[in-house]
């Protein structure tokens, strides 16, 4: 009779098991692979022989025959799109990456407007990057007006980019608020079509992202499909690898278009950094691939760099966890469950440390600071956004998962009895992580203190956002139909209300004075480019109640949403610009300079041809071929080792058959 019932409930287990998403190692082969390469003395004594440099993805998907492009020229030197994000009632961030064909600082000139067609400028302002920050830009623009819609733009290389829009947060007495909800977005396994329903939406005040917006794994690391190909294709742990993976994910033409559309909220989970991540360690990190607080510290940095997100101010830590103040109706109070202090998972939940009183996910500094959040807000809904599944699931004891809330359940206790004793009313929990959407009561007995038909015992609601696109069902042998494996999770947890275990996309947050409404639209594939949504559920809860009520009808749009941003149609490049726009694009070397070790070429080529590397001294005498083969449109990694090579300036060239090229200079400085 149990394995009748593990075999019931696999698909309802795998909501938990998929959230640790089981990785492998890099291994020491790849490892050595990429450093397996002809030593520079002897290219030096044989040029210009081949230096074996070792190319990443050989293979490519079928993204060019589906009409998406690696890179567009179009966007040049702008290809990553702009963003904003971290609104406040009088200011917000706009970001952008501008991609030089040369090692030198570039000047930066931004603009923010009032109307779409950048006519009523009100702000301008230039900012100098160069490589010690990959080349992007991120602005704090102030002195804006409350819950005003701005546009902006940037002009660097002769060139401007794309238009974006952006809103700043309301103040006083606000009557209506929306916001897209989303989590989970593997590149490897399928294109981002919900991205670009969410940025075909205009009513939208903000995108909260709540984490996993990329992932670390390499290839062949989950149980699906690799649909698309990574890069750099291995498990990334140098300041390098996150970099370029974060420019893979900003060059998809949905997740730029969400970007240019909406500003963005956001916070981390685990796969910005590693697998099943804690404060001092994780899942998927091993001593085989260096100090954890390295590689930790590189993917903050790159975090940092690479999105929309507020920096400190000079001297205090980079954490994720902040409020955002909505005017009376919101307060948005973001945390920070991976990172900042929680402690490492428990095996299961016969460990004793899970019974530890003083176990803690948020650390002590995080949750006096969620204590003072909660307890001194004075608007009428308080929405947590948080990484993992606030409320209890009931999984039979069958596969447990410490890795959510359930893993830390004193501190989960602590906030339950803060907000019973503070009375405090309208506690919504949005979610990411799991891949699954749902909606719940919170209760901490919901077999047994808990009314389903009332919600008498609840002190709260949550709702959780299903993937962008990792997987969830799909991975799994068809060994009962997904509704019947929906019925009896419901059925096991009567505090859940909705339960959707197959689809991906994301859900709409609706907020008024009356009610706080999740609507979640799934897309109808992520497996090619599609523009196709569908309405799934929708659950809503009333002003100061704990419950959720079923409805079948989206809540309504924002009157008067403003215009969005231009689509970008027209190439905005003057002749004789110096930046290349022919057929490969050198996004990047790293690091640059080097002490001597590995070199990380990052580039793209837009058509299938050949592509030769060579590398030369700075005079421009060739001193050895890195690689001269076939390439399929798509993005590449070309990594080799400078170990052996003298200290001086040398020039790295791609060059393809069409006789486009490009160039990059390499400092070798020890």
């Amino acid at each position: 009779m149990k394995k009748i019932v593990a075999a019931l409930f696999l698909q309802l287990l795998f909501l938990t098991a998929f959230a640790q998403n089981i990785p492998t190692q890099t291994t020491p082969e790849v490892i050595n692979a990429i450093k397996n390469i002809k030593p520079w003395e002897q290219v030096l004594q044989q040029q210009p022989d081949v230096l074996h440099g070792n190319i990443i993805n050989h293979s490519r998907s079928n993204a060019a025959e589906l009409g998406v492009l690696p890179y567009d020229t179009l966007y040049a030197p702008f290809y990553h799109g702009v963003a904003s994000g971290d609104p406040m009632n009088d200011r917000v961030i706009i970001w952008t990456r501008v991609t030089p064909q040369d090692d030198n600082p570039v000047s930066v000139q931004w603009n923010m407007a009032t109307d779409p067609d950048m006519t009523n400028i009100i702000q301008t302002g230039t900012f100098v990057t160069d490589a010690s920050r990959d080349y992007t830009v991120k602005i704090d623009v102030t002195g804006l007006s409350p819950g005003a819609t701005y546009y902006y733009n940037f002009a660097a290389l002769g060139i401007t980019s794309m238009t974006g829009r952006t809103q700043t947060v309301p103040t006083g007495n606000v009557n209506h608020l929306r916001f897209g909800v989303a989590s989970c977005s593997h590149y490897q396994q399928g294109y981002f079509n919900a991205y670009g329903r969410l940025a075909d939406r205009t009513d939208l005040n903000a995108v909260i992202h709540l984490g996993d917006y990329i992932y670390e794994y390499g290839p062949g690391t989950d149980f699906s499909t690799d649909i698309r190909q990574y890069e750099p294709e291995n498990e990334i742990i140098t300041l390098e690898d996150y970099r370029t993976r974060h420019s893979l994910y900003k060059l998809d033409p949905d997740l730029r278009r969400a970007h240019q559309q909406h500003p963005f909220i956001t916070v981390w989970d685990d796969h910005e950094v590693a697998n099943d991540a804690w404060q001092e360690g994780a899942q998927n990190h091993n001593p085989g691939e260096g100090d954890y607080d390295v590689r930790k510290a590189n993917a903050i940095q790159a975090y940092f760099e690479w999105m929309p997100i507020r920096d400190p101010e000079p001297g205090q830590p980079r954490h994720v966890y902040r409020t955002l103040h909505y005017g009376n109706l919101a307060d948005l109070i973001m945390i920070d469950t991976r990172h900042e202090g929680r402690q490492e998972q428990v095996a299961d939940f016969t460990d004793p440390a899970y019974s530890d009183p003083n176990r803690t996910i948020l650390g002590e500094q995080q949750y006096n600071w969620l204590v003072d959040q909660l307890s001194s807000s004075t608007a009428q809904w308080k929405v947590l956004g948080n990484q993992v599944v606030f409320t209890t699931i009931n999984t039979l004891g069958l596969l447990d998962n410490a890795d959510m809330w359930d893993g830390y359940p004193a501190e989960r206790q602590k906030i339950a009895h803060l907000i019973d004793s503070l009375q405090i009313k309208n506690f919504v929990v949005v979610t990411g992580d799991i891949h699954l959407g749902i909606a719940a009561d919170i209760t901490l007995e919901p077999q047994t203190g808990y009314d389903p038909a009332t919600g008498e015992g609840a002190f709260g609601v949550e709702m959780v956002t299903t993937s962008i696109t990792s997987a969830n069902d799909e991975v799994l042998p068809a060994i009962i139909p997904v509704d019947v494996a929906e019925n009896l999770a419901l059925n096991a947890n009567p505090h859940a209300k909705y339960i959707n275990i197959a689809d991906h996309g994301y859900f709409v947050l609706d907020l008024t004075p009356q009610q706080a409404q999740a609507d979640w639209y799934v897309i109808d594939t992520k497996l090619q480019p599609s523009t196709v949504e569908n309405y799934d559920a929708g659950r809503y809860t009333l002003n100061q109640t704990s419950h959720l009520i079923t409805t079948t009808t989206p809540a309504p749009p924002i009157d008067g949403a403003p215009d969005p941003a231009p689509v970008f149609t027209s190439v905005n490049q003057p002749e004789g610009t110096p930046h290349n726009t022919g057929s490969v694009l050198f996004i990047a070397a790293y690091p640059n300079p080097t002490s001597g070790g590995e070199v990380h070429l990052h580039y793209a080529v837009s058509k299938a041809q050949n592509l030769l590397a060579t590398l030369h001294d700075a005079s421009g005498k060739q001193l050895a071929v890195i690689s001269n083969q076939q390439q399929q449109p798509g993005i590449y990694t070309l990594k080799f080792d400078t170990g052996l090579l003298p200290n001086g300036a040398y020039i790295c060239r791609l060059i393809t058959a069409d006789g486009s090229a490009a160039s990059r200079k390499i400092v070798v400085q020890r």
